[in-house]
């Protein structure tokens, strides 16, 4: 395909993308592999997607690396016959398949639950938000449950934290005349308190 051609494809396609995602990730791609989008006037490819495909910056790219990562991980998908098949399946959604991209590369989805999130998104064409929620819920399972211990420290160390803030700024207020004596002393009160809840 010569590159004028590709470029009024491209246009065409941008137009009908929600319908045809993947092929427009493809001539993406393509564009932004071989940097065509300097051929044709504009010095980034984000101005090219802007300007004369009126497509977003987060969107060309979620839609760049959508599709770079289902060339990659799932060819099959990428394929034209596949959405031509006897029984057409549902195309994933880009940001869903932008979201399993995410996953992949996060270290604290397990194995198991990456493979179920895989399935999800490419053979039942999970929403976006359906994905998102099963992500959070994932992130979440895995967290570590903070010890005793942990929590204590967290708590003296916000402890400390507020109480040099607040001694510097009683500091402040007094030297400059700022505030009446009588917010001070509750001030210095307040210190006095959250000191004797360190530990």
């Amino acid at each position: 395909m010569a590159n004028d051609e590709l470029r009024v494809k491209t246009v065409e396609i941008a137009k009908k993308h929600k319908s045809s995602w993947i092929e427009l990730g493809q001539h993406l791609f393509s564009i932004y592999k071989n940097k065509l989008y300097k051929e044709w006037g504009y010095q980034a490819f984000e101005t090219y997607c802007r300007k004369e495909l009126g497509i977003k910056d987060t969107t060309a790219s979620k839609l760049l690396k959508s599709y770079s990562f289902l060339e990659k991980e799932e060819p099959r998908i990428v394929k034209p016959e596949f959405s031509q098949e006897e029984n057409p399946r549902k195309i994933p959604d880009y940001e869903a398949v932008n979201l399993l991209r995410l996953a992949k590369d996060n270290k604290n989805i397990p194995v198991n639950d990456f493979a179920e999130l895989r399935q999800e998104v490419l053979n039942e064409g999970k929403e976006p938000k359906e994905i998102r929620a099963q992500v959070k819920k994932i992130l979440d399972a895995q967290k570590p449950k903070d010890t005793p211990e942990a929590k204590d420290q967290k708590r003296n160390s916000v402890l400390r934290r507020l109480i040099g803030f607040l001694n510097g700024a009683k500091t402040q207020l007094k030297e400059e005349d700022l505030v009446p004596d009588f917010l001070l002393k509750q001030i210095e009160a307040l210190t006095a308190k959250l000191e004797d809840q360190l530990e």
